[in-house]
């Protein structure tokens, strides 16, 4: 990515939590090696739910069963390509396997499908990019991607839904998403984007080997957030090009250095 034209939620945390890391993981693109099944199971299971999303946007009605077995084959595609290669045998990772995913589908279909059909499908995997530019012409756009957008029954608001995988929820959990950067970044899109009072919904997925659930975590935040949000997003986003301003000036120069 480049990071004068534009950045993400996950580059710009990374910086706000240790700019060393950053420049590690995003500028240098060192990272450990392998893949994490946490992440491959996460990124198969948001796919197949944002096909049958897809799908209920377009047909409107689906059955339970319908939409769970097009969530299980588009998880099963997407883990062909990404898990199958590492992970071929599901007891060694269970329950971040395709089968448990399966039964997964069939309690979250049979909990949320009526509930979210009631409303409009206004959006699935809608794309944002916030325009920086007015504050300084070097700036770059923020960019990010909503999992979706539900209306909520009123003409004034819509509530956007982000879809998480977890092993618990714990008593900070709700917390650290109300604080989240990545809360405000949504709510912020949402208001300009769609001049709707929005509204965020965690719809976090339980992965446990006894226990299927899902426990969503809605916050809401007065206008004064986003200036707040925008206010941060500037400051963080002008010491970041300042440090690659540096680092490239370093690289640049740094033939005529005398240490090491």
């Amino acid at each position: 990515m480049d990071y004068k034209d534009s950045i993400d939620y996950s580059s710009l945390s990374t910086y706000m939590s240790c700019p060393r890391k950053f420049l590690f993981q995003y500028v240098m693109n060192l990272r450990p090696a392998g893949n994490s099944i946490h992440l491959v199971f996460g990124s198969c299971w948001h796919y197949g739910l944002e096909s049958t999303y897809k799908a209920l946007q377009e047909y409107q009605s689906l059955s339970e069963m319908d939409a769970t077995i097009n969530s299980i084959k588009a998880f099963n595609a997407l883990w062909e390509l990404d898990g199958a290669p590492l992970w071929k045998n599901e007891d060694l990772i269970f329950p971040k396997s395709p089968g448990h995913a399966a039964n997964m589908y069939k309690k979250y279909w049979e909990r949320f499908l009526k509930i979210d059909t009631a409303r409009k499908i206004i959006a699935v995997e809608a794309p944002f990019a916030i325009d920086l530019s007015g504050h300084h012409p070097d700036f770059p756009k923020y960019i990010g991607r909503i999992d979706l957008i539900l209306g909520n029954g009123n003409d004034d608001g819509i509530e956007i839904l982000d879809h998480k995988t977890a092993k618990a929820i714990y008593g900070v959990t709700s917390q650290q998403f109300e604080m989240s950067f990545q809360t405000d970044g949504y709510l912020t899109a949402g208001r300009i984007f769609y001049d709707k009072i929005p509204s965020i919904t965690y719809r976090i997925s339980l992965c446990q080997k006894t226990k299927i659930d899902f426990q969503p975590i809605t916050i809401n935040k007065r206008s004064a957030a986003i200036e707040h949000f925008l206010s941060n997003m500037i400051h963080f986003v002008s010491n970041i090009l300042h440090d690659l301003n540096l680092l490239e000036e370093d690289i640049e120069y740094c033939h005529n250095r005398t240490d090491i």
